[in-house]
């Protein structure tokens, strides 16, 4: 398929939020026979095993219902487990949907190195596997469907970069240590920010592990402890806006906040110019693809080991 490499980044504006349907888990075994009627308009499917992050994120939480709404387009059944930001429970989902004998699976990696056996598993059992959003150090999966994410790092320091003037001071809250989101990202901010603007210093780094609540806490204590504080950057929309609840609360109005993902909460922020930026990941774009990619995979189409998807 034809990969894709264009993005925008968003600042301020006019802004849509998608609503979308809930989502659903379960099904029995189907026969060779059935599976031969999917996305013809019969009534059984194929059975694709989804072993997701952590439904408490919003971001994946919209990843999974964007799935969903494919899933239910093709005629496809999902299997969704929640794997919690657990390495250990991913794994063992990922032992449970090989028991079942799903068709493919899909693959919400919760950490680069840890979640690396869940792809042998997966592929010694001769099952599909895509791996959506988040990869792992493992490259034995047939599909990767999902945005650079370094790209995005580069595009909030070019962003703060911009907004400071090319000199500040900067804190960054990071996202769960080891998630290849939160390497990646961090590589690309440093690349555009920190290495190109010698004059642009970070203060601090800290992992809030993607939540909201944690990223409050920590900004309360870095504004008490760093009054020179300029901008705070997120490594995901949702510490993101814990952040701006803590600089709101304290009534500082001088600090720059940006994020990533572009959830509804970030949009709405960034469109009452509270919140300075978001980076906007097309996970609904990212959800559908890689239901349609692990179909393809099943009926035994070929696709680039990479499928890109724009940022916007």
């Amino acid at each position: 398929m034809k990969r894709k490499r264009a993005w925008k980044w968003l600042v301020t504006g006019v802004l849509t939020a998608v609503v979308l349907t809930g989502c659903s888990s379960g099904g029995n075994d189907k026969t060779e026979a059935e599976k031969g009627n999917a996305g013809a308009g019969g009534d059984s499917s194929y059975k694709i095993g989804v072993a997701a992050q952590g439904l408490s994120h919003e971001f994946i939480k919209s990843l999974v219902e964007s799935m969903q709404e494919k899933a239910d387009e093709l005629k496809v059944e999902l299997v969704v487990m929640d794997s919690q930001d657990k390495i250990e429970e991913q794994l063992n989902q990922v032992d449970t949907l090989v028991s079942q004998k799903v068709d493919a699976v899909i693959l919400n990696a919760v950490d680069l190195v840890g979640s690396s056996p869940a792809v042998d598993k997966v592929k010694d059992a001769g099952i599909p596997l895509v791996e959506v959003i988040t990869f792992t150090e493992n490259e034995s999966y047939d599909v990767f469907v999902g945005t650079d994410p370094k790209q995005s790092g580069v595009m909030m320091g070019e962003i703060l970069a911009d907004k400071l003037g090319g000199k500040g001071n900067v804190a960054l809250l990071q996202g769960q240590i080891g998630h290849s989101a939160e390497i990646t990202r961090g590589a690309g901010l440093k690349e555009a920010l920190f290495d190109k603007y010698p004059d642009v210093k970070l203060l601090s780094e800290q992992t809030a592990n993607w939540n909201r609540d944690e990223a409050m806490s920590i900004t309360e204590d870095w504004l008490q402890r760093f009054p020179e504080i300029n901008a705070i950057a997120a490594q995901n929309d949702e510490m993101a806006m814990g952040a701006l609840q803590a600089v709101e609360a304290s009534g500082r109005k001088d600090i720059i906040v940006v994020g990533i993902d572009g959830i509804a909460d970030a949009l709405k922020a960034v469109q009452e110019e509270r919140l300075t930026a978001t980076v906007l990941d097309n996970v609904t774009e990212e959800g559908k693809r890689s239901v349609e990619v692990a179909v393809g995979l099943i009926k035994g189409e070929k696709f680039e080991k990479k499928e890109l998807v724009d940022y916007v």
